[in-house]
């Protein structure tokens, strides 16, 4: 990115604080802005509130609303988002929600992630 371009925004929705602060620095360091969440009902709040979120990077396995279902709400009021699904298990096709979200296997690292959020 140049200098005149502003970074894009990611929601990073992750229960677990340590990971979530972890993968927070790592999209920071690529060069993309950040907003965090530690759960579903927490990321659309934000979702709703802020309107330049352009990437939605969550865990699949969130308590209560899972990351799948974060999503398909996510995706209700706004279509445009792009979605970056992470889990340490094995993601199914049908796990993953919609057609176009990313599968980004935990753990990930620099190379990876960046792989991930520069294809959507």
């Amino acid at each position: 990115m140049n200098d005149t371009t502003k970074p894009r925004k990611v929601l990073v929705v992750e229960d677990i604080a340590l990971i979530r602060m972890t993968t927070v620095d790592m999209v920071n360091e690529i060069g993309f802005d950040t907003v965090e969440a530690g759960d579903g009902a927490e990321a659309l709040a934000i979702l709703q509130k802020e309107g330049d979120i352009e990437i939605l990077l969550t865990d699949l396995g969130l308590p209560g609303m899972n990351g799948r279902q974060l999503v398909e709400e996510a995706l209700r009021f706004k279509p445009t988002l792009k979605v970056i699904i992470a889990s340490g298990y094995s993601i199914k096709d049908g796990d993953s929600g919609p057609k176009g979200v990313i599968k980004l296997t935990k753990p990930f690292d620099l190379v990876a992630l960046r792989r991930a959020l520069e294809s959507v």
